[in-house]
């Protein structure tokens, strides 16, 4: 019997070369060219340059992610620039409430409660009442501490209790005729 022959093999197929991923995007979109560039500033902490390059990545970022990515660097590094100016972070984003307690803990009380008060704050929202009632506090004014204590605790019963145990009421407890707005006899 004849022997068969064997079947040649096929050599085997060499792989394609697998590029990185960093150089696969880098030049192949710019929007992912200025955010990496972008990030790199980031890191350095070169916050105008990393602005500039962020700004470009959302400008010319045509996938939505991206874009979103991006925007929220973006801000992280406009937040970073504005602190290493010595400002509080301001924008759309920015909760006026927490503007506040940043003033009043950089001693800065009047802006803080300029803040608490603009467009009646401090009676209508109990976070505002209670810090400008501490703030009244803090300058001694017990009287306005009291009234806006009050106001506070009116508008959520709680404050009662987070008054009693606040360093800043300390002197307002111990007048008799405030104890009750502490929840005491």
């Amino acid at each position: 019997m004849p022997k068969a022959k064997p079947k040649p093999q096929a050599k085997p197929k060499a792989k394609p070369k697998r590029q990185s991923q960093s150089s696969f995007q880098a030049g192949a979109d710019p929007a992912i060219d200025a955010l990496t560039k972008g990030l790199a500033a980031l890191q350095s902490k070169d916050w105008p340059r990393a602005a500039e390059l962020l700004e470009k990545a959302v400008a010319m970022a045509d996938r939505p992610e991206l874009r979103e990515r991006a925007r929220q660097f973006l801000a992280a590094c406009l937040q970073k620039m504005q602190v290493e100016e010595g400002k509080p972070a301001k924008g759309r984003d920015v909760d006026p409430y927490l503007q506040a307690v940043y003033e009043k803990n950089r001693g800065n009380l009047r802006e803080a409660l300029e803040i608490c008060r603009r467009g009646g704050r401090e009676q209508k929202d109990e976070r505002f009442a209670y810090l400008a009632a501490s703030i009244h506090a803090l300058e001694n004014r017990t009287e306005e501490a009291a009234q806006a204590l009050a106001k506070a605790a009116e508008l959520n019963p709680k404050n009662r209790i987070h008054a009693f145990h606040d360093s800043d009421f300390a002197e307002l407890r111990k007048n008799r005729d405030y104890r009750s707005l502490f929840g005491l006899s």
